[in-house]
C-alpha cells in the first residue's frame, strides 16, 4: 500500500512553500500529500500543536506514530522494505537517497530535493494491430516506466500460457521479454516475481510442472547479479478470486501496465493480436486534480485480491484450486504468497 514517510522539518517546508499558492498551482508533491490526507511524520518537538494547524489549513493530518522508524532508516537502509510501495523524503545527502532507490528499488528522495515526477504518470499508451511490428516489442511498449524503481512483480493474465506458437503469443517467450525490461540491472535484496493463470487453459503440449521448469530456466537466463524469487501460481474458475483476475495486468510497486487483451503480446516485436497497452504510474494530473482516478486505485484493486486470495490459502486442506511452485519446486500445498506487493 502506497503510504508517505516524511520528516517534519521537510512537511513544514512543503506546506510553506506550497499552501500560499492557488490550488492549481501548487506542486505534484502537495497534491499527493493532500489526496492521502495521512503522511507519517517524525516528532521532532514536543509542542504538537502544528498538527491541527495543518490538518485544519489543509487537510492533511501527519501522523508521528512511526517516528523512530523514519529517523532510523539511515542507519538502517534495509528497512525501508518494510513498506516496499511508499515514497521517503528524508534529511540524508542526495547520494544516499539514490542508494537507497537503486539498493532496494523504492521511491527515495532527499529534503532538499523534494521532486515526486517520477509517480506522475506520462499517459503513454500503445495500441498495435495483429501483425503490425512495434520497435522492440516488450521494450519499447515498457520504456517510459523503466526507471522507476521495482523491488517486486505480479504478471497476471489467465490465458497466459494457453498458445504454444510464438506467431500466436508464447506465454514463456514474452515472460522473458517482460521479465528482461522490468527487472533493475542491480538490487541489494532478493527481488519478487509472482506470475498468475489459470492452469486448466494452458495448451495441451504444456504441464503446469513444465511452465514451472520453463520459467526457472527464463530466470537463469536473465543474468542478474542478485537472487529472484520467482512464485508461479496456477488457479481454476473455482478459485474464489478468479473473477477479480479477469483483466490482464503487470503491477510492481510504483506502477501498473494495463493489458487488454493477452500478455502474450509479441513474436520477437510483432504484435499478437489487436490490443492497446497501456503503462501507468501512481497519479495522473487529473486524478490529483480530483478528475480522475488514479492507476494506484487500479494497483490497490489488483493487490487487493491477489491479497485476499493468499489468505485464504492456508484454510484449503487439498490444492485442488490452485497449483504453486516457488523457485522451480512445486509445493502441494501454499502457506501464502511471499511477493512483498502484498504487504
Amino acid at each position: 500500500m502506497f503510504k508517505v514517510f516524511i520528516s517534519e522539518k521537510n512537511l513544514k517546508k512543503v506546506i510553506q512553500e506550497e499552501g500560499a499558492k492557488p490550488e492549481a498551482s501548487r506542486s505534484y508533491l502537495f497534491k499527493i500529500l493532500k489526496a492521502l490526507k495521512k503522511p507519517y511524520v517524525t516528532q521532532e518537538s514536543a509542542d504538537l500543536s502544528w498538527i491541527e494547524d495543518i490538518k485544519n489549513n489543509f487537510g492533511i493530518t501527519p501522523d508521528v506514530s512511526k517516528s523512530d522508524y523514519i529517523k532510523n532508516i539511515q542507519a538502517k537502509p534495509e528497512t525501508v522494505l518494510q513498506h516496499p510501495s511508499s515514497l521517503f523524503i528524508l534529511d540524508i545527502p542526495l547520494v544516499e537517497a539514490a542508494v537507497i532507490r537503486k539498493k532496494y528499488g523504492v521511491m527515495c528522495v532527499c529534503g532538499d530535493n523534494m521532486n515526486a515526477a517520477l509517480l506522475i504518470d506520462v499517459n503513454d499508451e500503445h495500441t498495435i494491430c495483429e501483425g503490425e511490428t512495434l520497435g522492440n516489442g516488450w521494450s519499447t511498449v515498457l520504456k517510459s516506466i523503466t526507471k522507476q524503481p521495482s523491488n517486486g512483480l505480479l504478471l497476471i493474465d489467465r490465458y497466459l500460457f494457453s498458445a504454444y506458437n510464438p506467431k500466436a503469443g508464447n506465454g514463456i517467450d514474452n515472460v522473458k521479454s517482460i521479465l528482461d525490461a522490468l527487472l533493475p540491472q542491480e538490487f541489494g535484496d532478493k527481488y519478487h516475481v509472482t506470475i498468475i493463470f489459470d492452469s486448466d487453459s494452458i495448451h495441451a503440449r504444456y504441464t503446469f510442472n513444465s511452465i514451472v521448469s520453463s520459467l526457472d530456466k527464463v530466470i537463469e537466463s536473465l543474468y542478474r547479479n542478485y537472487p529472484i524469487q520467482l512464485e508461479v501460481v496456477g488457479i481454476t474458475p473455482d478459485c474464489e478470486i478468479y473473477n477479480s483476475l479477469h483483466n490482464r495486468r503487470i503491477v510492481s510497486n510504483y506502477y501498473i501496465i494495463k493489458v487488454e487483451h493477452k500478455l502474450a503480446a509479441f513474436d520477437k516485436n510483432r504484435s499478437t493480436a489487436l490490443q492497446t497497452i497501456t503503462p501507468q504510474s501512481l497519479f495522473t494530473i487529473d486524478s490529483l486534480n480530483n478528475h480522475s482516478s488514479p492507476p494506484l486505485k487500479a494497483i490497490e484493486h489488483t493487490i487487493a485480491s491477489v491479497r485476499k486470495f493468499s489468505r485464504s490459502v492456508p484454510k484449503h486442506i487439498s490444492s485442488n484450486i490452485y497449483c504453486y511452485a516457488i523457485n522451480g519446486k512445486r509445493l502441494l500445498e501454499c502457506g501464502g504468497i511471499k511477493n512483498r506487493l502484498l504487504k
